[in-house]
């Protein structure tokens, strides 16, 4: 009798723990789905692992990452930089959305929804940028259909381009001008074609003109903080 009752005991708990087990699977999310009512397929992807911009883009659009000792992993060698012109760190991020989360996932590490091409064209990269290290985060065109490109690039390089309707380099704004523009993130070309560009780690907004002229610094290079007019603080997070 024992051991029929043991022999119960037994498949009910694996009755249960394959049922839990199905539940806890069911109740997983989903990392992909099929094309439904004219939408494509989606799914789930990584982001960009390459927050410093450690990118070399070489001609035909291949890109390649490197590692903090120079390595590239798509192939070849990045040359690592030396110890006298690498970037200071910056303040640390905070009071921010876009600031990691010591409670939660850190940014690098969220998925993103991406979705099946299905629109029959392929990529090309007539833009030819300096050769170096350097991934791009921001373009934007302009009311002549120039291309403004912004380059997270190495100290002493320059960082911001402008191209003409032909992919011809007609400008290129260097560090006597904008300075280091330390993690290059975004810009926007305005209605009288002005540019504006920003450093995520410089903290700085900058208002350049169609010529490349500085017009205005918001911020101060490399300080963080909140903006106070009472206490003529006048600060980017």
């Amino acid at each position: 009798m024992k051991g029929r009752h043991l022999a119960r005991v037994t498949i009910v708990a694996l009755c249960f723990l394959r049922g839990g087990t199905a539940g806890l699977s069911r109740s997983q999310p989903l990392t992909h789905g099929p094309a439904v009512g004219g939408e494509p397929a989606w799914f789930l992807q990584g982001s960009f692992p390459d927050p410093g911009g450690r990118t070399v883009v070489e001609p035909g659009g291949r890109v390649t990452i490197r590692d903090a000792g120079g390595l590239a992993s798509g192939g070849g060698r990045g040359a690592a930089l030396p110890a006298a012109t690498r970037p200071p760190a910056p303040p640390a991020c905070s009071r921010s959305p876009v600031c990691d989360n010591r409670l939660g996932p850190a940014r690098r590490t969220l998925q993103r929804v991406e979705w099946e091409q299905t629109l029959g064209y392929t990529f090309t990269y007539p833009y030819v940028l300096p050769p170096g290290p350097g991934g791009v985060p921001s373009v934007a065109l302009d009311s002549k259909e120039n291309v403004w490109v912004f380059q997270r690039a190495a100290r002493g390089k320059p960082q911001l381009f402008k191209f003409d309707q032909n992919y011809k380099l007609i400008l290129q704004v260097g560090e006597d001008v904008i300075g280091y523009q330390d993690k290059a993130h975004g810009m926007a070309v305005d209605a009288a074609d002005n540019v504006w560009i920003c450093a995520a780690n410089g903290a700085t907004v900058m208002k350049l003109s169609p010529e490349g002229k500085l017009l205005m610094t918001i911020g101060e290079p490399g300080r963080r903080g909140d903006w106070n007019e009472a206490r003529g603080q006048r600060l980017l997070w």
